[in-house]
Protein backbone atom coordinates (compact mmCIF):
# COMPACT_ATOMS: atom_id res chain seq x y z
CA UNK A 1 0.00 0.00 0.00
CA UNK A 2 1.02 3.39 -1.19
CA UNK A 3 1.86 6.14 1.98
CA UNK A 4 -0.08 8.29 0.77
CA UNK A 5 -3.11 5.99 0.77
CA UNK A 6 -2.01 5.31 4.57
CA UNK A 7 -2.06 8.65 5.51
CA UNK A 8 -5.71 8.62 3.86
CA UNK A 9 -6.66 5.86 5.98
CA UNK A 10 -5.97 7.40 9.31
CA UNK A 11 -7.12 10.57 8.50
CA UNK A 12 -10.19 9.01 7.72
CA UNK A 13 -10.16 7.13 11.32
CA UNK A 14 -9.35 3.59 10.13
CA UNK A 15 -6.62 1.77 12.31
CA UNK A 16 -2.97 1.22 10.87
CA UNK A 17 -0.08 -1.69 11.77
CA UNK A 18 3.14 -1.53 12.31
CA UNK A 19 3.81 -3.99 9.44
CA UNK A 20 1.90 -1.26 6.76
CA UNK A 21 4.33 1.36 8.76
CA UNK A 22 7.69 -0.52 8.65
CA UNK A 23 8.55 -0.18 5.53
CA UNK A 24 8.32 3.48 5.37
CA UNK A 25 9.69 3.90 8.93
CA UNK A 26 12.79 1.83 7.98
CA UNK A 27 14.32 4.36 4.99
CA UNK A 28 17.89 4.80 5.38
CA UNK A 29 17.78 8.52 4.70
CA UNK A 30 16.89 9.94 8.10
CA UNK A 31 15.50 13.27 6.22
CA UNK A 32 13.19 10.64 4.87
CA UNK A 33 12.34 9.35 7.63
CA UNK A 34 11.97 12.69 9.69
CA UNK A 35 9.18 13.36 6.89
CA UNK A 36 7.14 10.53 7.18
CA UNK A 37 7.08 10.21 10.62
CA UNK A 38 6.09 14.34 10.53
CA UNK A 39 3.00 13.36 8.47
CA UNK A 40 2.26 10.36 10.32
CA UNK A 41 2.23 12.64 13.75
CA UNK A 42 -0.57 15.46 11.53
CA UNK A 43 -2.69 12.36 10.30
CA UNK A 44 -3.09 11.44 13.91
CA UNK A 45 -3.20 14.31 15.65
CA UNK A 46 -5.89 15.75 13.17
CA UNK A 47 -7.72 12.37 13.25
CA UNK A 48 -8.19 12.98 17.13
CA UNK A 49 -9.31 10.84 19.98
CA UNK A 50 -6.45 10.13 23.38
CA UNK A 51 -5.21 6.88 21.42
CA UNK A 52 -4.08 8.96 18.22
CA UNK A 53 -2.97 11.61 19.84
CA UNK A 54 -0.50 9.31 22.23
CA UNK A 55 0.58 7.75 18.86
CA UNK A 56 1.12 11.26 17.18
CA UNK A 57 3.79 12.00 20.55
CA UNK A 58 5.72 9.27 19.39
CA UNK A 59 5.63 10.12 15.74
CA UNK A 60 6.26 13.91 15.98
CA UNK A 61 8.63 13.29 19.21
CA UNK A 62 10.79 11.07 16.28
CA UNK A 63 10.40 13.23 13.54
CA UNK A 64 11.95 15.91 16.12
CA UNK A 65 15.35 13.90 16.69
CA UNK A 66 15.55 12.90 12.78
CA UNK A 67 15.66 16.41 11.63
CA UNK A 68 17.82 17.65 13.45
CA UNK A 69 15.36 19.39 16.17
CA UNK A 70 13.93 21.45 13.14
CA UNK A 71 11.83 24.66 14.39
CA UNK A 72 9.44 24.17 11.55
CA UNK A 73 7.96 20.85 13.60
CA UNK A 74 7.63 23.22 16.85
CA UNK A 75 3.78 24.18 15.75
CA UNK A 76 2.86 20.25 15.74
CA UNK A 77 4.96 19.47 18.46
CA UNK A 78 3.57 22.03 21.05
CA UNK A 79 0.11 21.41 19.96
CA UNK A 80 0.38 17.17 20.99
CA UNK A 81 2.44 17.60 23.93
CA UNK A 82 -0.24 20.62 25.77
CA UNK A 83 -3.24 18.24 24.73
CA UNK A 84 -1.56 15.37 26.29
CA UNK A 85 -0.20 17.83 29.54
CA UNK A 86 2.89 17.05 28.85
CA UNK A 87 4.76 20.80 29.38
CA UNK A 88 8.10 19.46 31.01
CA UNK A 89 8.52 17.77 27.25
CA UNK A 90 7.33 21.42 25.09
CA UNK A 91 10.20 22.70 28.18
CA UNK A 92 12.72 20.51 27.27
CA UNK A 93 12.43 21.12 22.65
CA UNK A 94 12.98 24.59 23.69
CA UNK A 95 15.72 24.39 25.57
CA UNK A 96 17.07 22.25 22.66
CA UNK A 97 16.70 24.75 19.92
CA UNK A 98 17.85 27.39 22.10
CA UNK A 99 21.12 25.96 23.06
CA UNK A 100 20.98 24.90 18.63
CA UNK A 101 20.79 28.67 17.78
CA UNK A 102 23.30 29.98 20.53
CA UNK A 103 25.95 27.25 19.38
CA UNK A 104 25.72 29.07 15.93
CA UNK A 105 26.11 32.92 17.60
CA UNK A 106 22.12 33.78 16.82
CA UNK A 107 22.16 36.04 20.16
CA UNK A 108 17.89 36.44 19.25
CA UNK A 109 16.87 33.52 18.16
CA UNK A 110 18.71 31.97 21.95
CA UNK A 111 16.81 34.24 23.93
CA UNK A 112 13.56 34.13 22.23
CA UNK A 113 13.50 30.07 22.75
CA UNK A 114 14.83 29.93 25.99
CA UNK A 115 12.12 32.86 26.91
CA UNK A 116 9.47 30.12 25.50
CA UNK A 117 11.16 28.06 28.25
CA UNK A 118 10.88 30.63 30.60
CA UNK A 119 7.38 30.46 30.42
CA UNK A 120 5.98 27.30 29.15
CA UNK A 121 4.13 27.03 32.31
CA UNK A 122 2.77 30.26 32.17
CA UNK A 123 1.45 29.87 28.78
CA UNK A 124 0.42 26.36 28.64
CA UNK A 125 -1.27 25.73 32.17
CA UNK A 126 -1.60 29.33 33.27
CA UNK A 127 1.15 28.99 36.24
CA UNK A 128 3.38 31.33 37.61
CA UNK A 129 5.88 27.71 37.68
CA UNK A 130 9.50 29.06 36.95
CA UNK A 131 12.70 27.14 37.94
CA UNK A 132 16.70 27.04 37.17
CA UNK A 133 18.32 25.63 34.41
CA UNK A 134 21.60 26.00 34.63
CA UNK A 135 22.76 24.59 31.49
CA UNK A 136 20.83 27.39 29.76
CA UNK A 137 22.58 30.42 32.00
CA UNK A 138 25.95 28.33 30.76
CA UNK A 139 24.84 28.44 27.43
CA UNK A 140 23.93 32.47 27.85
CA UNK A 141 27.30 33.03 29.57
CA UNK A 142 29.19 31.49 26.88
CA UNK A 143 27.23 33.59 24.02
CA UNK A 144 27.65 36.75 25.89
CA UNK A 145 31.48 36.16 26.53
CA UNK A 146 31.94 36.86 22.72
CA UNK A 147 30.72 40.19 23.44
CA UNK A 148 32.80 40.73 26.14
CA UNK A 149 33.39 44.42 27.58
CA UNK A 150 36.91 45.48 28.92
CA UNK A 151 37.06 45.47 32.53
CA UNK A 152 36.45 48.82 34.67
CA UNK A 153 37.25 48.91 38.26
CA UNK A 154 35.50 50.61 40.68
CA UNK A 155 35.91 54.40 39.71
CA UNK A 156 37.81 56.90 42.28
CA UNK A 157 35.21 58.87 44.81
CA UNK A 158 33.61 61.76 42.30
CA UNK A 159 33.05 64.70 44.84
CA UNK A 160 30.88 64.47 47.78
CA UNK A 161 31.08 60.74 47.24
CA UNK A 162 28.04 60.56 44.80
CA UNK A 163 27.71 57.11 43.08
CA UNK A 164 26.38 56.60 39.69
CA UNK A 165 23.56 53.93 39.72
CA UNK A 166 22.56 52.68 36.11
CA UNK A 167 19.09 50.50 36.78
CA UNK A 168 17.97 48.20 33.62
CA UNK A 169 14.14 48.39 33.64
CA UNK A 170 12.04 45.50 32.67
CA UNK A 171 8.41 45.87 31.53
CA UNK A 172 8.54 49.21 28.97
CA UNK A 173 6.38 47.42 27.04
CA UNK A 174 3.61 46.03 29.19
CA UNK A 175 0.31 48.26 30.39
CA UNK A 176 0.60 48.91 34.02
CA UNK A 177 3.83 47.64 35.13
CA UNK A 178 4.96 47.74 38.72
CA UNK A 179 8.05 46.51 37.53
CA UNK A 180 7.93 49.99 35.81
CA UNK A 181 6.18 51.69 38.86
CA UNK A 182 8.85 50.57 41.21
CA UNK A 183 11.78 51.89 39.10
CA UNK A 184 9.88 55.19 38.72
CA UNK A 185 9.94 55.56 42.75
CA UNK A 186 13.78 55.29 42.04
CA UNK A 187 13.66 58.23 39.88
CA UNK A 188 11.67 60.31 42.04
CA UNK A 189 13.18 59.57 45.64
CA UNK A 190 16.92 59.32 44.93
CA UNK A 191 19.17 61.42 47.36
CA UNK A 192 20.95 63.53 44.32
CA UNK A 193 22.98 64.58 47.16
CA UNK A 194 24.65 61.21 47.01
CA UNK A 195 23.53 58.81 43.99
CA UNK A 196 23.65 59.88 40.79
CA UNK A 197 20.32 57.43 39.22
CA UNK A 198 20.49 56.44 35.26
CA UNK A 199 17.82 53.85 33.34
CA UNK A 200 18.34 52.24 30.49
CA UNK A 201 16.04 49.37 28.82
CA UNK A 202 16.98 47.00 26.21
CA UNK A 203 13.85 48.02 23.72
CA UNK A 204 14.75 50.70 21.01
CA UNK A 205 12.93 54.13 21.08
CA UNK A 206 11.39 53.14 17.87
CA UNK A 207 9.88 50.29 19.23
CA UNK A 208 9.25 51.97 22.78
CA UNK A 209 7.81 55.06 20.37
CA UNK A 210 5.64 52.38 18.09
CA UNK A 211 4.06 50.53 21.76
CA UNK A 212 1.37 52.63 23.89
CA UNK A 213 3.03 51.70 26.96
CA UNK A 214 6.52 52.36 26.26
CA UNK A 215 5.25 55.89 25.48
CA UNK A 216 3.24 56.46 28.74
CA UNK A 217 6.37 55.20 31.00
CA UNK A 218 9.28 57.33 28.64
CA UNK A 219 6.90 60.52 29.26
CA UNK A 220 6.41 59.07 33.50
CA UNK A 221 10.32 59.01 33.59
CA UNK A 222 11.00 62.15 32.19
CA UNK A 223 8.19 63.62 34.38
CA UNK A 224 10.88 62.44 37.85
CA UNK A 225 13.17 64.27 35.32
CA UNK A 226 15.06 61.42 34.50
CA UNK A 227 15.65 60.25 30.84
CA UNK A 228 15.30 56.55 30.19
CA UNK A 229 17.78 55.47 27.62
CA UNK A 230 16.88 52.75 25.39
CA UNK A 231 18.74 50.18 22.87
CA UNK A 232 20.84 51.95 19.88
CA UNK A 233 18.10 50.63 17.06
CA UNK A 234 20.75 47.70 15.45
CA UNK A 235 19.12 44.72 13.97
CA UNK A 236 21.77 42.43 15.18
CA UNK A 237 20.19 41.46 18.89
CA UNK A 238 24.02 40.67 20.17
CA UNK A 239 25.09 43.76 19.10
CA UNK A 240 22.70 45.76 20.55
CA UNK A 241 22.31 44.10 23.79
CA UNK A 242 25.97 44.79 24.15
CA UNK A 243 26.11 48.43 22.64
CA UNK A 244 23.09 48.85 26.11
CA UNK A 245 25.70 47.34 28.33
CA UNK A 246 28.72 49.31 26.75
CA UNK A 247 26.54 52.63 27.19
CA UNK A 248 25.84 51.88 30.73
CA UNK A 249 29.78 51.23 31.28
CA UNK A 250 30.68 54.59 29.46
CA UNK A 251 27.89 56.20 31.93
CA UNK A 252 30.42 55.83 34.20
CA UNK A 253 27.94 53.56 36.18
CA UNK A 254 29.70 52.15 39.59
CA UNK A 255 26.63 50.04 40.10
CA UNK A 256 24.47 48.28 38.08
CA UNK A 257 20.96 46.91 39.00
CA UNK A 258 19.24 44.32 37.13
CA UNK A 259 15.32 45.13 37.46
CA UNK A 260 14.20 41.46 36.37
CA UNK A 261 17.72 39.48 35.81
CA UNK A 262 16.06 36.35 34.77
CA UNK A 263 12.83 37.61 33.50
CA UNK A 264 13.62 37.71 30.09
CA UNK A 265 17.14 36.73 29.13
CA UNK A 266 18.00 39.75 27.28
CA UNK A 267 18.35 41.41 30.52
CA UNK A 268 20.33 38.05 32.05
CA UNK A 269 22.33 38.67 28.81
CA UNK A 270 23.59 42.25 29.29
CA UNK A 271 23.60 41.84 33.28
CA UNK A 272 26.28 39.14 32.58
CA UNK A 273 28.68 41.15 30.42
CA UNK A 274 28.86 43.57 34.39
CA UNK A 275 28.62 46.59 32.87
CA UNK A 276 29.10 48.24 36.48
CA UNK A 277 31.75 47.08 39.28
CA UNK A 278 28.95 45.97 40.70
CA UNK A 279 26.28 44.30 40.02
CA UNK A 280 22.56 44.25 41.92
CA UNK A 281 19.61 42.64 41.56
CA UNK A 282 15.77 42.86 42.65
CA UNK A 283 14.75 39.90 43.77
CA UNK A 284 11.18 40.90 43.11
CA UNK A 285 9.76 37.58 43.09
CA UNK A 286 10.90 33.98 42.21
CA UNK A 287 14.39 33.88 42.31
CA UNK A 288 14.35 31.78 39.13
CA UNK A 289 13.28 34.88 37.43
CA UNK A 290 15.44 37.32 39.53
CA UNK A 291 18.42 36.37 40.65
CA UNK A 292 21.02 34.32 38.49
CA UNK A 293 23.90 33.24 40.46
CA UNK A 294 26.57 35.84 38.85
CA UNK A 295 25.07 38.99 41.52
CA UNK A 296 27.06 40.26 43.92
CA UNK A 297 23.73 41.15 45.57
CA UNK A 298 20.26 40.75 45.64
CA UNK A 299 17.83 43.10 47.30
CA UNK A 300 14.64 41.10 48.20
CA UNK A 301 11.15 42.72 48.98
CA UNK A 302 9.57 39.78 50.04
CA UNK A 303 10.93 37.31 52.84
CA UNK A 304 10.21 33.85 51.08
CA UNK A 305 12.20 34.49 48.04
CA UNK A 306 15.24 35.46 49.97
CA UNK A 307 15.13 32.10 51.83
CA UNK A 308 15.93 30.96 48.55
CA UNK A 309 18.30 33.36 47.26
CA UNK A 310 20.97 31.61 45.58
CA UNK A 311 23.23 34.76 45.78
CA UNK A 312 23.87 37.62 49.44
CA UNK A 313 20.65 39.27 49.82
CA UNK A 314 19.24 41.66 51.92
CA UNK A 315 15.79 42.70 52.92
CA UNK A 316 14.38 46.09 52.10
CA UNK A 317 10.45 46.62 53.01
CA UNK A 318 9.21 47.87 49.97
CA UNK A 319 7.25 51.27 50.63
CA UNK A 320 5.29 52.63 47.58
CA UNK A 321 3.62 56.73 46.86
CA UNK A 322 -0.23 55.06 48.10
CA UNK A 323 -3.24 55.98 46.83
CA UNK A 324 -5.42 58.47 47.87
CA UNK A 325 -9.19 58.23 48.30
CA UNK A 326 -9.95 62.01 48.15
CA UNK A 327 -7.93 62.07 44.35
CA UNK A 328 -9.70 59.16 42.74
CA UNK A 329 -13.32 59.35 40.96
CA UNK A 330 -15.05 56.26 41.33
CA UNK A 331 -17.80 55.24 38.84
CA UNK A 332 -21.34 55.49 40.09
CA UNK A 333 -22.72 52.02 40.92
CA UNK A 334 -25.47 52.03 38.88
CA UNK A 335 -22.71 52.45 35.81
CA UNK A 336 -21.76 49.08 36.80
CA UNK A 337 -25.22 47.80 37.54
CA UNK A 338 -25.09 47.41 41.49
CA UNK A 339 -27.53 48.77 44.09
CA UNK A 340 -26.63 51.33 46.44
CA UNK A 341 -27.31 48.91 49.49
CA UNK A 342 -25.00 46.28 47.92
CA UNK A 343 -21.81 44.76 49.95
CA UNK A 344 -19.08 44.63 47.21
CA UNK A 345 -16.32 42.28 48.11
CA UNK A 346 -13.09 42.53 45.41
CA UNK A 347 -10.56 40.12 44.42
CA UNK A 348 -7.34 41.59 41.98
CA UNK A 349 -4.10 40.26 39.99
CA UNK A 350 -3.07 38.82 36.52
CA UNK A 351 -5.55 36.12 35.36
CA UNK A 352 -3.41 33.19 36.81
CA UNK A 353 -4.15 34.21 40.04
CA UNK A 354 -7.82 33.34 39.56
CA UNK A 355 -7.22 29.93 38.63
CA UNK A 356 -8.13 27.37 41.46
CA UNK A 357 -10.96 25.92 41.09
CA UNK A 358 -11.66 25.56 45.75
CA UNK A 359 -11.10 29.41 45.62
CA UNK A 360 -14.44 29.77 43.40
CA UNK A 361 -16.01 27.37 45.21
CA UNK A 362 -16.24 29.63 48.24
CA UNK A 363 -17.15 33.00 46.65
CA UNK A 364 -19.69 31.35 44.82
CA UNK A 365 -20.92 29.84 48.09
CA UNK A 366 -20.49 33.34 49.70
CA UNK A 367 -22.40 34.29 47.15
CA UNK A 368 -25.41 32.25 47.38
CA UNK A 369 -25.54 32.59 51.54
CA UNK A 370 -25.74 36.43 51.00
CA UNK A 371 -27.83 37.97 48.60
CA UNK A 372 -26.64 41.21 49.22
CA UNK A 373 -23.13 40.34 48.04
CA UNK A 374 -21.15 41.68 44.87
CA UNK A 375 -18.35 40.46 43.83
CA UNK A 376 -15.48 42.04 41.49
CA UNK A 377 -13.13 40.05 39.60
CA UNK A 378 -9.92 42.91 39.08
CA UNK A 379 -7.49 42.37 35.99
CA UNK A 380 -9.39 38.89 34.93
CA UNK A 381 -11.85 37.60 31.73
CA UNK A 382 -14.57 35.16 32.56
CA UNK A 383 -13.45 33.47 29.32
CA UNK A 384 -9.49 33.14 30.79
CA UNK A 385 -11.21 30.75 33.70
CA UNK A 386 -11.85 27.36 31.73
CA UNK A 387 -13.49 25.72 34.43
CA UNK A 388 -16.03 28.67 35.59
CA UNK A 389 -18.70 28.61 33.03
CA UNK A 390 -19.97 25.59 34.52
CA UNK A 391 -19.63 26.60 38.28
CA UNK A 392 -21.39 30.05 37.62
CA UNK A 393 -25.32 29.83 38.44
CA UNK A 394 -27.35 32.71 36.28
CA UNK A 395 -28.57 34.00 39.42
CA UNK A 396 -24.66 33.91 40.65
CA UNK A 397 -23.24 35.56 37.48
CA UNK A 398 -25.70 38.17 37.60
CA UNK A 399 -23.52 39.12 40.49
CA UNK A 400 -19.92 38.96 39.46
CA UNK A 401 -18.17 41.71 37.74
CA UNK A 402 -15.32 40.98 35.73
CA UNK A 403 -13.13 43.82 34.64
CA UNK A 404 -9.94 44.70 33.11
CA UNK A 405 -6.89 46.04 34.63
CA UNK A 406 -5.99 49.54 33.13
CA UNK A 407 -4.21 52.21 35.04
CA UNK A 408 -6.35 54.33 37.56
CA UNK A 409 -9.39 52.41 36.24
CA UNK A 410 -8.22 49.39 38.32
CA UNK A 411 -7.79 52.18 41.54
CA UNK A 412 -11.05 53.77 40.70
CA UNK A 413 -13.28 50.73 40.58
CA UNK A 414 -11.56 49.40 44.09
CA UNK A 415 -13.05 52.64 45.96
CA UNK A 416 -16.40 50.54 45.21
CA UNK A 417 -15.45 47.37 47.51
CA UNK A 418 -16.09 47.40 50.83
CA UNK A 419 -13.96 44.27 51.29
CA UNK A 420 -10.93 42.51 49.53
CA UNK A 421 -10.30 39.01 49.34
CA UNK A 422 -6.84 37.93 48.42
CA UNK A 423 -6.12 35.68 45.40
CA UNK A 424 -5.30 32.23 46.56
CA UNK A 425 -3.08 30.05 46.26
CA UNK A 426 -0.80 32.63 44.84
CA UNK A 427 -1.51 35.99 47.05
CA UNK A 428 -1.22 39.75 45.98
CA UNK A 429 1.51 42.02 47.06
CA UNK A 430 1.10 45.84 45.91
CA UNK A 431 -2.92 44.95 45.22
CA UNK A 432 -3.09 44.23 49.22
CA UNK A 433 -1.53 47.49 49.67
CA UNK A 434 -3.26 49.68 47.43
CA UNK A 435 -6.89 47.83 48.86
CA UNK A 436 -5.68 48.59 52.40
CA UNK A 437 -4.27 52.36 51.59
CA UNK A 438 -8.33 52.84 50.37
CA UNK A 439 -9.47 51.89 53.85
CA UNK A 440 -10.45 48.63 52.52
CA UNK A 441 -9.82 45.50 54.84
CA UNK A 442 -7.87 42.15 53.83
CA UNK A 443 -8.79 38.82 54.16
CA UNK A 444 -5.47 36.22 53.08
CA UNK A 445 -3.81 33.44 53.93
CA UNK A 446 -1.11 32.68 56.14
CA UNK A 447 2.15 31.59 54.40
CA UNK A 448 4.12 28.39 55.46
CA UNK A 449 7.87 29.47 55.49
CA UNK A 450 9.21 25.98 56.03
CA UNK A 451 8.61 25.03 52.13
CA UNK A 452 10.53 25.81 49.23
CA UNK A 453 9.21 28.88 47.08
CA UNK A 454 6.28 28.52 45.04
CA UNK A 455 5.41 31.18 43.38
CA UNK A 456 1.86 29.14 42.57
CA UNK A 457 1.75 28.63 46.63
CA UNK A 458 2.17 32.02 48.86
CA UNK A 459 1.23 34.73 50.18
CA UNK A 460 3.24 37.79 51.74
CA UNK A 461 0.40 38.91 53.66
CA UNK A 462 2.00 38.86 57.45
CA UNK A 463 4.60 40.64 55.61
CA UNK A 464 1.98 43.72 55.05
CA UNK A 465 0.02 44.10 57.92
CA UNK A 466 -0.65 42.85 61.72
CA UNK A 467 -4.42 42.24 61.63
CA UNK A 468 -4.86 38.36 63.15
CA UNK A 469 -8.60 37.69 62.62
CA UNK A 470 -8.04 38.32 58.95
CA UNK A 471 -5.36 36.09 57.95
CA UNK A 472 -6.74 32.78 57.86
CA UNK A 473 -5.03 29.51 57.77
CA UNK A 474 -3.76 28.33 54.65
CA UNK A 475 -6.14 26.55 52.27
CA UNK A 476 -8.68 26.88 55.74
CA UNK A 477 -11.62 28.15 53.06
CA UNK A 478 -14.33 27.79 55.71
CA UNK A 479 -12.56 29.90 58.03
CA UNK A 480 -12.37 32.34 54.98
CA UNK A 481 -16.44 32.17 54.26
CA UNK A 482 -16.38 33.02 57.88
CA UNK A 483 -14.44 35.58 58.12
CA UNK A 484 -15.85 37.62 55.45
CA UNK A 485 -19.88 36.67 56.76
CA UNK A 486 -18.38 38.82 59.60
CA UNK A 487 -17.24 41.80 57.23
CA UNK A 488 -20.37 41.46 55.18
CA UNK A 489 -22.98 41.29 58.06
CA UNK A 490 -21.36 43.49 60.76
CA UNK A 491 -21.01 46.85 58.98
CA UNK A 492 -19.86 48.75 62.56
CA UNK A 493 -16.75 45.85 62.13
CA UNK A 494 -15.99 46.62 59.16
CA UNK A 495 -15.47 49.95 59.45
CA UNK A 496 -13.19 49.65 62.23
CA UNK A 497 -11.19 47.64 60.58
CA UNK A 498 -11.17 49.82 57.15
CA UNK A 499 -9.87 52.58 59.46
CA UNK A 500 -7.18 50.15 61.26
CA UNK A 501 -6.05 48.77 57.48
CA UNK A 502 -5.24 52.18 56.48
CA UNK A 503 -3.87 53.50 59.70
CA UNK A 504 -1.44 50.40 59.60
CA UNK A 505 -0.40 50.66 56.19
CA UNK A 506 0.38 54.24 56.21
CA UNK A 507 2.55 53.94 59.09
CA UNK A 508 4.54 50.75 57.74
CA UNK A 509 4.35 51.03 54.03
CA UNK A 510 3.44 54.59 53.12
CA UNK A 511 7.27 56.32 53.03
CA UNK A 512 9.32 55.27 49.77
CA UNK A 513 12.10 57.77 50.34
CA UNK A 514 12.58 55.30 53.35
CA UNK A 515 13.03 52.44 51.17
CA UNK A 516 15.07 54.05 48.59
CA UNK A 517 17.71 55.42 51.17
CA UNK A 518 18.37 51.72 52.46
CA UNK A 519 18.57 50.55 48.80
CA UNK A 520 21.53 53.36 48.23
CA UNK A 521 23.32 52.28 51.68
CA UNK A 522 23.47 48.99 50.14
CA UNK A 523 25.02 50.17 47.00
CA UNK A 524 27.36 51.88 49.11
CA UNK A 525 27.89 49.31 51.37
CA UNK A 526 28.57 46.54 48.90
CA UNK A 527 31.09 48.99 46.43
CA UNK A 528 33.25 49.63 49.24
CA UNK A 529 33.72 45.80 50.07
CA UNK A 530 34.66 45.75 46.40
CA UNK A 531 36.84 48.46 46.54
CA UNK A 532 38.45 47.33 49.58
CA UNK A 533 38.64 43.75 48.47
CA UNK A 534 37.25 42.78 52.02
CA UNK A 535 33.82 41.03 50.21
CA UNK A 536 32.97 38.32 52.57
CA UNK A 537 34.36 34.83 50.99
CA UNK A 538 33.34 31.09 51.12
CA UNK A 539 36.98 29.36 51.03
CA UNK A 540 36.31 27.95 47.28
CA UNK A 541 36.12 31.61 46.26
CA UNK A 542 38.47 32.46 48.56
CA UNK A 543 41.05 30.31 47.36
CA UNK A 544 40.24 31.18 43.50
CA UNK A 545 40.72 35.40 44.18
CA UNK A 546 44.18 34.09 45.90
CA UNK A 547 45.03 32.31 42.80
CA UNK A 548 44.11 35.79 41.09
CA UNK A 549 46.29 38.12 42.83
CA UNK A 550 49.38 35.63 42.66
CA UNK A 551 49.43 35.83 39.01
CA UNK A 552 48.10 39.38 39.22
CA UNK A 553 51.48 39.99 40.84
CA UNK A 554 53.46 37.86 38.93
CA UNK A 555 52.61 38.40 35.65
CA UNK A 556 52.31 42.58 36.33
CA UNK A 557 48.34 42.11 34.91
CA UNK A 558 45.79 44.45 36.79
CA UNK A 559 43.81 42.45 39.56
CA UNK A 560 40.87 43.88 38.20
CA UNK A 561 41.35 42.58 34.36
CA UNK A 562 41.32 38.87 36.31
CA UNK A 563 38.52 39.21 38.90
CA UNK A 564 36.07 40.88 36.28
CA UNK A 565 37.01 37.82 33.89
CA UNK A 566 36.04 35.61 36.69
CA UNK A 567 33.48 37.54 37.98
CA UNK A 568 31.77 36.68 34.44
CA UNK A 569 31.29 33.05 34.65
CA UNK A 570 29.53 31.81 37.55
CA UNK A 571 31.19 28.77 37.90
CA UNK A 572 34.63 28.43 39.36
CA UNK A 573 36.01 25.71 36.99
CA UNK A 574 34.55 28.11 33.93
CA UNK A 575 36.08 31.07 35.56
CA UNK A 576 39.60 29.22 36.03
CA UNK A 577 39.36 28.66 32.53
CA UNK A 578 39.00 32.08 31.61
CA UNK A 579 42.01 33.31 33.72
CA UNK A 580 44.16 30.71 32.17
CA UNK A 581 43.18 32.02 28.63
CA UNK A 582 44.55 35.55 29.96
CA UNK A 583 47.80 34.78 31.61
Amino acid sequence: MSFEAILSRIAGGESFSSAELLPYLCLERREQRAEVNRLLAEACWRTGGEENIRQAKVFIRRAWLLSGFSPELLPLYEQIYSALDDIPGIREAYKRAGVLRAARGDVAEAIRYFDLWMYADLRFRKLDKFEYDFDILDCMDRLALRYALPPRPPAAAREGGKIRVAYLVKGMLELGSVIVKISLLYAKHHDRSRVEPLFFAPESRRTLLESEAGREHLKLFEEQGCELIPAPDIRDAGRKLSAVAQMIQDAGADVFVATAALAHFEHYFITTLRPAPVVVGFVQGPPEQFSPLNLDWGIAWPVHPLIDCPVNCARVVLEQGLPERDKLTPPERRELDVPDDAVVAATAGRYVKFQEPEFWRAIIELLDEHPRLYYFAMGVGEEQIPFLPSMLSPRVRSRVRFMAWRGDDYLRNLCLADLFIDTFPSGGGAVIVDAMALGIPVVSFKNNYLRLYDQTDWSPAEELFDIPELIVPRGDFAEMKRVVARLIDDEEYRRGLSRLSSEQIRQTRGNPERSVRECEDIYLRVLEEKISGLAVLDPREAEVEGLTRRRAQTRAVPKWVAWTALQMKRGFRLGERVLDRIY
